[in-house]
């Protein structure tokens, strides 16, 4: 008798994406409740959407099948971005953003991809599990993408997709139009993901109109406060945006993910105040990072949350310290690129950027992060990590 085992694909039999717990489950690991909890690991919107747009939802019929073409949805998305020159038949809706990655995929078939890691996971997983080749392209020592290099690449390797997301995810740092102009004029076509461009004053949407070989993908999961609904969308040329319509799951959008976007459209200038709140509590949460947790190297970021690098004790062990205290953070390891010494917290609430730091300073005491140099170094003195691990008092140095 054939085994199961048997009819799946090399490809996929390792394949897999690793997301975010839930709460629940973290709670139950852990022992404290959920309400106890600090949730910045996956770069919601913490405020959540309007009462408003959740009541929207709320009145759909939902026995119903939904439209196939989200024709309500896809105009409004046109109004929104309008004054870019882009009309309905340049806008395809998708569950999530990463539905919108993978119909690109599907559409364009290529044998190979350009990606800049450390980036997205999702990139490398959707095109491995297609049988799609993955080309790494590493990013500059600021996070910037080596334009130059990724240009070698696409030549060297023929690869028709190139995914670049701006803000990218995890480090936070923006795609310049000026060097997606560059890329625009090789033969590969050119994915901007823009997941948290509501976060930063970026964006190659206005490029759309005039280069037919670019996408700008969005979606309502970080702005809108909807991560749960999932909900994305893809602005492109109609040459593209129709075959990508015509292969997409008919029914990709439900009732309640359509009804909550485009009620989110309407309430944006709404919306958008708490965007704003998080802005402005990521750069406090930055600034407290950097200037109170010596051990930890904070990248600037123009998105809602910062990538930290880790001196004198493992990555892993801050995040299962911050962990079993109730504060939840990202540790990626390999995942998206050689982030093993890094952790990424998003931006909350300013009590939750408070309880993180705390919870910090708490764990910088402890012996397992070489307590002499975090505390000296919290208190103001200087102190030098020799190769051989030898501490140097240097406050006295000139």
């Amino acid at each position: 008798m054939a085994t199961a085992q048997r009819f799946v694909c090399d490809r996929v039999k390792n394949s897999t994406y690793k997301g975010v717990e839930t709460l629940e489950n973290i709670a139950a690991s852990i022992g404290l409740p959920v309400d106890a909890l600090v949730k910045l690991n996956a770069n919601e919107n913490v405020y959540g959407a309007p009462a408003a747009v959740l009541e929207e939802v709320s009145k759909m019929t939902h026995w119903m099948y939904p439209d196939p073409t989200q024709a309500q949805l896809r105009a409004a998305l046109a109004k929104l971005h309008g004054a870019d020159g882009v009309g309905v038949a340049n806008v395809v809706a998708g569950a999530g953003s990463d539905d919108i990655l993978d119909i690109v995929l599907r559409v364009v078939s290529p044998t190979a991809i350009v990606i800049c890691p450390p980036t997205f996971g999702m990139y490398t997983f959707l095109a491995k599990s297609s049988g799609i080749k993955v080309v790494e392209v590493k990013r500059n020592a600021d996070f910037t993408v080596d334009v130059a290099a990724v240009v070698a690449a696409i030549r060297e390797h023929k690869a028709t997709v190139c995914f670049l997301p701006s803000p990218n995810n995890p480090t936070g740092t923006v795609l310049p139009n000026a060097d997606a102009e560059v890329l625009l004029k090789e033969d590969c076509f050119l994915v901007v993901d823009e997941a948290y461009s509501d976060f930063c004053d970026t964006s190659a949407m206005s490029l759309v109109s005039a280069h037919q070989n670019l996408m700008v993908c969005r979606t309502f999961s970080k702005w809108a406060g909807l991560a749960g609904l999932r909900l994305g969308y893809g602005v492109g040329h109609s040459d593209i945006i129709t075959p990508m319509m015509a292969i997409k799951q008919p029914y990709n959008v439900n009732t309640a993910s359509e009804a909550a976007g485009l009620a989110a459209l309407r309430y944006r200038d709404e919306i958008m105040v708490s965007v704003t709140a998080l802005r402005a509590e990521k750069d406090r949460m930055f600034q407290r990072l950097r200037d109170e947790i010596s051990w930890l190297c904070p990248v600037p970021s123009e998105a809602n949350f910062v990538l930290n690098e880790v001196f004198g004790v493992p990555a892993p062990d801050i995040y299962q310290e911050l962990y079993k205290r109730g504060v939840i953070i990202r540790y990626f390891g390999t995942q998206g690129g050689d982030l093993s010494n890094y952790i990424r917290i998003s931006a909350g609430k300013p009590a939750d950027t408070d309880r993180v730091l705390d919870t910090l300073k708490e764990i910088g005491k402890q012996k397992f992060v070489l307590e002499p140099a975090v505390v000296a170094a919290q208190e103001g003195m200087g102190i030098i990590f020799d190769m051989d691990g030898v501490l140097a008092d240097v406050t006295l140095s000139q």
